[in-house]
């Protein structure tokens, strides 16, 4: 039976992930912060083991690793899917907002995916694959610190994927756009394209499955997105603008 971990698995894309690779047969870690959502989800199905863990500590990345190194179980694939949005007051910017934000969507994977290395180097198809975002791709108000978080995502997988080419673990870069979760609920703006947890997670699932390097979605989403980055800098900055409520 193949194994993945797969972090956020608390809520969105994370829980509906873990559910999808356990009733395709995978044994899933699920990880996350909340014990009583672990506990919900593990609920659903015999092939889903809760791991609580806070993944901005480094001592929670280390037991975590250490119990599977300890398992008789190889890690086949890492889903590192957990991740927050603060929107920022660009007239007070706060530091503070992009500490905790990098604190989890960048620097928890830089940390986790150190740790998980010499573990999927025990599997023969080992695969690592980093979640970020579309939002990147265009100068979205208030999102200096998401956006720039999951920039830097975005360049550490691509970089990432080269260096650890020779070392026997792949390494898949996947940008969703705008998906219905808890944390896009929040939202108070229009999300064009918006996808559902269970379309989102076979998008991923599925590209995954064929072993792609990059998984981007929806496709009109990105082309609309393209298009955009195609315009001269300055009227894309005044479109962005435009886009201020």
């Amino acid at each position: 039976m193949p194994c993945c971990l797969i972090t956020g698995a608390s809520s969105g894309i994370g829980r509906q992930l873990a559910l999808d690779y356990a009733r395709a047969g995978w044994q899933v870690l699920a990880v996350a912060r909340s014990t009583d959502a672990l506990e919900a989800l593990a609920a659903q199905h015999n092939g889903i083991r809760p791991v609580v863990a806070d993944l901005t500590r480094a001592q929670d990345v280390a037991a975590l690793c250490q119990g599977i190194a300890e398992s008789d179980q190889p890690l086949d694939l890492a889903v590192l899917n957990a991740g927050t949005c603060i929107y920022v007051d660009a007239g007070d910017l706060q530091l503070s907002d992009f500490e905790q934000t990098f604190a989890i969507n960048f620097f928890a994977i830089v940390r986790l995916s150190a740790a998980l290395l010499p573990l999927l180097q025990q599997s023969k198809q080992g695969r690592l694959a980093l979640v970020s975002s579309l939002a990147h791709y265009f100068p979205f108000t208030r999102a200096e610190a998401y956006g720039a978080s999951k920039a830097a995502v975005s360049y550490f997988a691509d970089s990432l994927r080269v260096d650890w080419a020779d070392k026997g673990v792949a390494v898949t870069l996947i940008e969703p756009g705008f998906v219905d979760t808890p944390l896009t609920q929040k939202n108070d703006f229009a999300m064009p394209f918006l996808l559902s947890v269970e379309d989102a997670s076979q998008r991923m699932l599925t590209g995954l499955s064929k072993g792609k390097p990059r998984i981007r979605f929806p496709k009109r989403l990105v082309w609309s997105l393209n298009l955009l980055r195609l315009l001269p800098y300055p009227l894309r900055i005044r479109v962005a603008g435009g886009m201020k409520p």
